[in-house]
């Protein structure tokens, strides 16, 4: 899936009257403090009451450099205290009313403090997202048709900041004044993604399924490493809004960053790079916090030289300066291949570049969060795709929104639908849709194909699409529990996260608020607590343990254990559930898969959803050996049902092939055995009557031989 460019802004402002509100007007990485300042010739004025990002960098983080061969040149420790990045609140002063109002959240990475500061980052007031840049980047990254503000110096351009709303961007365009976009922008080039590209496929009966390799249709060949489906297999309309299968507490994902050569050119030093993909992830982490409880971090940064080579190297096919015979597809799948040799834990990988294809500022493989390794997509006609946890985003304006929607897909999010995608059809639901009841997402959402203005969160939709995948593929094994977490800071109190040598922190004075059990400014335990409810499931109202009869992780179904508090300790224990294959439910072929009692015929039915009779809906028999969902709906064409391939696979552990089962949208652990099994099961017409004369030829045999005993004996 990609992201297409926004469109030109018809506005900008620059920041006036800036204070840094400390006895110094000093800041370190570590500081709390409020940040006052004017836009719009001071007709607007604003407060973000600002506090240290700890999640965004990670103990361990280090950035290596490359020469334009892929080799190592240098490899630096990232010291915390050099990096002043924050997250905050946004207040306002509004007409007529006295003091602050608060307008939403803030994300600043501080680049000059004193007298004179230099900041840059987002803030959201009343729903309409500022985006703040430095003069030299604004002009490094702004749309050909963006405007400068009236008073824009000739020189010294990193002493300007320039702001910009979504409400400021162009609502509507002439197409031709683009000389980047295309003549269809809704149009996404994940149509040209086999692995992604499984939506409205219709196959007759009367193609003969049988004399076709179901995987050159289905679009994957295998996945190495990874242990779970690519689809969750549920309805997303009957999904919107539901957060089972998220984190109840807060995690941390852990990402690793490339940059290519390419992506240098608009620094003026490895600093300044530096600094920018740390901000970018800061601000686009806000929209991840508030919606799952999901924290990005940063574990590796990985940089090449400015000098892009002649050729690719064999170490770095990836890194090439910008080119029609390299698109962003190229880019996605030689950056894959690399990152599936990579023996690190991270949720995921970027790569950062200046290079799009035509409108295309991303594109992204769906739900490969948390995997290992690399695989191959094949179209069945020669054409591979090496597909791994990796996305493309390039640099632009808005590059924050570009990599969190990029990092929506690697979650398992589709796009939210437009008007062009709407009506959507039940039997494929490619995009998610506004509610139950409304297609068009109005393209207001994070997950909608092209940037625009306001788009700072997910919709309710893909709330639920993410959280229905994770719950469905648990596909949140790689996240970082908000517990003894390794922070580049070590131990700071009130940062909000658990560390070693803390016994609880609650976030500060400001976040722990009427917090009865963790002293805010020692992160001690108070009030003879041994727990902390706002970390931890298993600790009740009075701080203590709860008692081992707590539920803590209830039952989701009878496939799934629920878990209880030890009643010793405040954790929960870890997710638990039946064993894959177990019997379950009913009968009618029930079966345990990845703690949920369903069959491939269930899962045909809850993906058809109310678009067919139900009760004749089934999986298509022929595609037994896939782990792609294909069904017959019980509608009829030419008075022959159709076998209708939908996008999404099967929940891992669903039975496939011949004793096998389904992981990551293949087919695993199949036998001779089991295809015998399974090949008398499925023809029960042909095998019962042979069976029957069989039997009776060797009753007559029997009884033959019996009279012939007897008659010799006489």
């Amino acid at each position: 899936a990609h992201s297409l460019k926004r469109s030109p802004l018809d506005y900008v402002s620059v920041i006036d009257n800036v204070k840094i509100h400390t006895p110094s007007g000093r800041v370190h990485a570590h500081s709390a403090f409020d940040l006052t300042f004017s836009i719009h010739d001071g007709e607007d004025k604003f407060r973000l009451s600002l506090h240290p990002n700890h999640d965004i960098l990670h103990d361990d983080l280090e950035v290596t450099y490359l020469d334009s061969e892929g080799k190592v040149k240098s490899v630096e420790k990232v010291e915390r205290g050099e990096h002043k990045v924050y997250r905050g609140d946004a207040y306002v002063e509004r007409p007529g009313e006295d003091g602050w109002s608060l307008g939403g959240w803030a994300r600043i990475t501080m680049h000059r403090d004193g007298k004179h500061p230099v900041f840059d980052g987002s803030f959201r007031i009343d729903g309409d997202d500022h985006h703040i840049h430095t003069g030299s980047k604004y002009i490094n990254i702004k749309h050909e048709d963006d405007p400068l503000p009236s008073d824009w110096p000739e020189k010294d351009h990193d002493e300007v900041m320039v702001v910009w709303r979504d409400s400021d961007v162009r609502g509507s365009l002439d197409r031709g004044e683009l000389k980047r976009d295309v003549s269809k922008p809704s149009e996404c080039i994940s149509d040209s993604l086999t692995f992604n590209n499984q939506f409205d496929l219709e196959l007759k009966r009367s193609t003969g399924l049988r004399g076709i390799d179901p995987r050159s249709l289905f679009g994957r060949q295998s996945i190495d490493g990874g242990s779970n489906g690519g689809g969750s297999g549920q309805d997303l309309i009957s999904s919107i809004g539901q957060t089972a299968g998220c984190p109840t507490t807060k995690k941390v994902a852990l990402v690793g960053i490339a940059t290519d050569c390419t992506y240098w050119n608009g620094f003026n030093s490895s600093e300044e790079l530096r600094k920018n993909v740390i901000g970018m992830v800061n601000q686009a982490s806000q929209v991840y916090e508030s919606a799952f409880k999901i924290s990005l971090g940063i574990r590796n940064l990985t940089v090449l030289d400015r000098g892009c080579p002649g050729a690719p190297s064999a170490a770095t096919p990836w890194n090439v300066g910008c080119s029609d015979n390299t698109t962003i597809s190229d880019r996605l799948n030689l950056f894959s291949a690399w990152r599936g040799r990579s023996l690190d834990s991270n949720a995921y990988w970027s790569l950062l570049t200046t290079c799009p294809t035509d409108a295309a500022v991303g594109l992204a493989w769906r739900s490969q969060v948390c995997r290992q390794g690399s695989g191959t997509s094949s179209d069945g006609q020669g054409n591979n795709e090496t597909v791994a946890g990796a996305n493309v985003v390039v640099r632009t304006s808005t590059e924050w929104q570009v990599f969190a929607h990029e990092s929506g897909h690697t979650f398992g999010a589709v796009h939210d639908c437009t008007s062009s995608t709407c009506p959507v059809d039940p039997s494929s639901q490619a995009c998610c849709p506004l509610s139950a009841g409304s297609c068009d997402a109005g393209g207001r959402f994070i997950m909608n194909p092209s940037t625009g203005t306001g788009i700072t969160q997910f919709s309710a939709c893909s709330v639920g699409n993410i959280c229905s995948s994770l719950k469905a593929a648990a596909l949140s094994s790689c996240l970082t529990d908000n517990k003894n977490v390794p922070t580049i800071t070590g131990s700071q109190c009130g940062n909000g996260i658990v560390e070693e040598g803390e016994e609880c922190d609650c976030g500060g004075t400001q976040g722990c608020g009427n917090n009865t059990c963790c002293d805010a400014r020692t992160c001690k335990f108070k009030n003879n607590a041994v727990c902390d409810p706002s970390n931890e499931d298993c600790c009740n109202d009075q701080c203590q343990f709860a008692s081992s009869s707590t539920v803590c992780r209830p039952s989701t179904g009878e496939c799934d254990v629920q878990e209880t508090c030890p009643g010793d300790a405040a954790r929960c224990p870890d997710d638990q559930h039946k064993s894959d294959g177990d019997g379950c439910g009913s009968g009618d072929g029930l079966r345990c898969a990845s703690g949920q009692c369903t069959s491939r015929d269930r899962q045909c039915q809850v993906a058809v959803g109310t678009s067919a009779d139900n009760s004749s809906t089934t999986a298509c028999p022929d595609t037994r050996d896939s782990c792609t969902v294909s069904c017959y709906t019980g509608q009829s064409a030419f008075g022959q049902r159709q076998c209708l391939l939908f996008g999404q696979n099967f929940i891992d552990g669903t039975p496939c092939g011949s004793g096998g089962h389904c992981s990551n949208g293949e087919c695993e652990g199949t036998s001779t055995a089991g295809e015998i099994r399974d090949w008398i099961t499925s023809h029960k017409e042909i095998v019962i009557p042979i069976a029957v004369v069989v039997g009776v030829l060797l009753i007559i045999v029997v009884v033959s031989g019996i009279i012939s005993c007897c008659r010799r004996a006489r």
